[in-house]
C-alpha cells in the first residue's frame, strides 16, 4: 500500500471525513482531577494523524493531520470539528436513552483527489460542499448500545440523505484503559449514491479512464466494523486510537471508480492525543 503524506497546513477531504469516525473514541469523559469541583463546561484540544482512502472507494491511501477541538456544556450542547454543532437530550427517566440533533459540514470532493496515483476522478468534476442536518437516537444498556442516525445534505451537489443503523459494545472499561467495538450499516438515497458513485453520460465522455455510464440507485451503501481504544495518561491527557474496516455494497461497489479503479474494501486508522480541561 502506497501512502501519500499531505501538506500539514492543509486538512484534506479525507481527513475531515475521518473526524466523525474518531468522535466515539473521544466521547468517554475523564474523571475530574481530585479536589476540583465539577464544571458545567468542558474543553478538548488535541492532534493526531489519520490514514484513509484518497476518496470513498479508492484503493490508494494518504496520511493527513487530525486536529481535535471541542467545547461542551453539561454534556448536552457541544461544538466541535468532529461533529459540528450538536444538542443531546435525555427525555425519559431512563438515562440510557438519548435524542440528538445538530448541523455538520461536508467539504465536498475534488476530481483531483487521486491525482498522485491513478487520477481516477479526473473528468468527473468537483462536488461542492454543504451543511448536513443530523438527527439521532441511541440507547445504552450497560456495555451494549444501539442507535439510528439520519443525515440530510442541505444544498450542495450531493443533496442526499442517509440512514445509519449502528450497535456498540464496551469490550473493556478499566479506570484508565477503554476499548469499544462498533458495527454499522448505512442506507443512502438516489441523490447521495448517484452523486458519489454514479457516472453520467457527460462524465463518461470526459473521464480520462473512459468509464461506462453507471446509474447508482438508492440502497445499502456499506457495512463497517471498528474498534476504538483510549488510554488516560493522566486525568486530563488521553491517547486515542481507532481502526475501522468497511465494505461498499450494491451500486456503490459496482461503480467504475470502485470496481475498475478502486476497491470495495475500505480501511481507516487514526491515532492521537487529547487534552481535556
Amino acid at each position: 500500500m502506497k501512502i501519500l503524506r499531505s501538506p500539514p497546513a492543509v486538512l484534506s477531504f479525507s481527513a475531515v471525513l475521518s473526524l466523525a469516525l474518531v468522535s466515539t473514541a473521544l466521547a468517554e469523559e475523564v474523571t475530574p482531577a481530585s479536589g476540583k469541583p465539577p464544571s458545567d463546561w468542558a474543553y478538548k484540544i488535541g492532534a493526531g494523524m489519520v490514514v484513509m482512502p484518497t476518496y470513498e472507494g479508492s484503493k490508494h491511501y494518504e496520511v493527513n493531520p487530525l486536529p481535535v477541538a471541542e467545547v461542551s456544556w453539561r454534556n448536552a450542547v457541544s461544538l466541535s470539528v468532529t461533529e459540528g454543532a450538536k444538542v443531546t437530550i435525555r427525555p425519559l427517566a431512563d438515562e440510557g436513552f438519548s435524542v440528538s440533533g445538530g448541523v455538520g459540514y461536508w467539504l465536498g470532493r475534488k476530481e483531483s483527489a487521486d491525482k498522485d496515483y491513478d487520477d481516477a476522478l479526473r473528468g468527473l468534476g468537483d462536488l461542492s460542499g454543504n451543511a448536513i442536518g443530523k438527527l439521532g437516537v441511541e440507547y445504552q444498556y450497560k456495555a451494549v448500545s444501539a442507535g439510528l442516525n439520519l443525515a440530510r445534505d442541505i444544498g450542495g451537489d450531493r443533496d442526499g440523505t442517509t440512514i445509519t443503523m449502528k450497535g456498540g459494545y464496551k469490550i473493556y472499561q478499566g479506570q484508565a484503559f477503554k476499548v469499544r467495538a462498533e458495527l454499522s450499516t448505512t442506507w443512502a438515497d438516489d441523490n447521495y449514491m448517484q452523486g458519489l458513485f454514479g457516472i453520467t453520460p457527460e462524465q463518461a465522455g470526459k473521464s480520462v479512464k473512459h468509464y461506462s455510464v453507471h446509474d447508482a440507485q438508492a440502497g445499502m451503501k456499506d457495512v463497517k466494523i471498528g474498534v476504538n481504544a483510549g488510554y488516560d495518561i493522566t486525568s486530563s491527557v488521553n491517547l486515542f486510537a481507532r481502526v475501522e474496516a468497511g465494505r461498499l455494497l450494491g451500486d456503490a461497489a459496482d461503480s467504475p471508480i470502485v470496481k475498475n479503479q478502486g476497491n470495495e474494501n475500505q480501511f481507516t486508522t487514526a491515532l492521537g492525543v487529547v487534552y481535556r480541561f
